[in-house]
């Protein structure tokens, strides 16, 4: 990483979880198990990410300035592609 100019970095496994339909994996505004949209319903999709250092299992109290890094962070694929099924996030 240090000759790339990257200062830190982490491999992180986001965990996303349909309590409704019991689907477990990534989830982006719709389940891909049931078709279920975040915002169609009462019960919002749960999700595990990395802020700070820390695994958290919502986003809820997240300040903007947090909110904004994870939507900003660069995810990358096994293969290197970018993608939004990422595993390597810089």
């Amino acid at each position: 990483m240090k000759e790339s100019g990257i200062g830190y970095g982490s491999i992180n496994h986001p965990v996303d979880r349909d309590p409704v339909c019991g689907f477990t994996g990534i989830i982006e505004n719709e389940c891909p198990h049931c078709g279920r949209k975040e915002e169609a319903g009462d019960v919002g999709f749960e999700r595990i990410r990395r802020i700070t250092g820390y695994l958290v299992g919502t986003m809820d109290n997240w300040n903007d300035a947090k909110s904004c890094e994870e939507q900003d962070r660069v995810k990358h694929s096994l293969t290197g592609e970018q993608e939004p099924e990422a595993l390597i996030e810089e």
